[in-house]
């Protein structure tokens, strides 16, 4: 049989789905030590997934479900999670596979929350580019990965042990097959305790929630305790004097809409227009999610919303400082056009941390 741009085997598709897959790599970050914004290899971020889901599988299970061995597991990726605290053991004996099992710390859950809102927030944006100049849409991104990594698994030569899979009900009918996706909405996410929505403006107990979910944070982590609170406090205070003054002062929070009427604010962001000491540069202050709102993509939301408004108010810059051991936050203000201005070591309550200074310049000749 002669041929065609049709045959599987043909060079025509072999060759460019094979560079697709290794862009795919690349852009993923699987060829660097670390993924997903956080300080785990790429096997650890899978393997924490994984176990992120409750069940608890053996090491058996887990091994095979990550497509590595058992000895890797072990020897490797197990001692990794449990050195960064982030699993502990459950099991210690029985079972068929020596009963060893593994379960999320409270510490390996957030950072679960972190490494899903960043993975989140990467395929959300790329998803917003698909059919830019492309006869597709997000439903034909999504049936056909879903056809494609099915077919992978099913002729895949190693791990025989493994089941492989039926392919999923619905899609028998080859890929382009799924219900077209609608675009994310603008200002609201849905989770799985209700929907969170971004409200901008003073709300009340905005202030509260504020240092609360500052404190909550910080204070266990890094013991900054009522020094930090005061001063923090103290800038929060003045800060939100200064809001919807019209000197581009604002804040946004985040609200978790829960199904007996009783909303949250799970997040927060200010935009401070007055007290950079530069002219037409604004400073981005208070940017935080709580931990039971982290995965639902809150945190690129306000983002989003806060780099809207300095964009309206006319300003040239936008400037914020971090820490650096907020790698998921850093990442999100990266992928929103802030670029590292320098590193500098804090005094004080902030002792022994280090932080970062990020500045976001309107791009050339778009005008103020």
């Amino acid at each position: 049989m002669e041929a065609t741009s049709d045959t599987p085997n043909d060079n025509n598709l072999i060759t460019p789905l094979r560079a697709a897959s290794r862009n795919l790599a690349r852009e993923w970050g699987f060829l660097r030590p670390t993924i997903a914004g956080s300080n785990l290899s790429p096997a650890a971020v899978h393997a924490l997934i994984e176990l992120g889901d409750g069940s608890s599988p053996g090491m058996d299970e887990l091994a095979a479900e990550l497509r590595i061995s058992r000895g890797q597991l072990k020897g490797v990726v197990v001692p990794e999670l449990v050195g960064k605290g982030l699993i502990m053991a459950v099991v210690a004996s029985g079972n068929g596979d020596d009963g060893e099992r593994y379960d999320l710390t409270n510490e390996g859950r957030e950072t679960l929350g972190e490494i899903n809102a960043f993975a989140q927030g990467q395929v959300a944006k790329a998803l917003e580019d698909v059919g830019n100049g492309n006869d597709v849409t997000a439903g034909d991104i999504t049936s056909a990965f879903r056809i494609w990594t099915q077919a992978l698994e099913r002729t895949r030569q190693v791990g025989e042990n493994v089941p492989s899979p039926a392919v999923t009900p619905g899609q028998e009918g080859g890929p382009f097959k799924l219900p077209e996706m609608a675009p994310a909405a603008a200002t609201k996410v849905v989770g799985a305790k209700g929907m969170v929505e971004i409200v901008s403006g003073y709300l009340p107990g905005i202030l509260g929630r504020t240092v609360e979910m500052h404190m909550d944070y910080y204070y266990p982590r890094y013991n900054w305790g009522k020094e930090f609170e005061m001063t923090f406090t103290e800038g929060m205070v003045d800060l939100l004097k200064r809001v919807g003054n019209g000197k581009g002062n604002q804040v946004w929070a985040a609200v978790l809409k829960q199904s007996e009427g009783k909303d949250r604010i799970v997040g927060t962001v200010y935009i401070d227009g007055e007290s950079s000491g530069k002219e037409g540069v604004a400073k981005l202050r208070a940017f935080i999610v709580d931990e039971e709102a982290r995965g639902l993509g809150a945190g690129k939301k306000l983002l989003r919303a806060a780099i809207n408004f300095v964009k309206e108010e006319g300003f040239r810059g936008c400037e914020l400082t971090t820490s650096k051991l907020l790698t998921v936050a850093r990442r999100m203000y990266e992928t929103e056009g802030f670029k590292p201005m320098g590193e500098f070591w804090y005094g004080g309550w902030l002792e022994g941390v280090c932080s970062m200074e990020y500045l976001w310049e309107r791009p050339a000749g778009e005008g103020a």
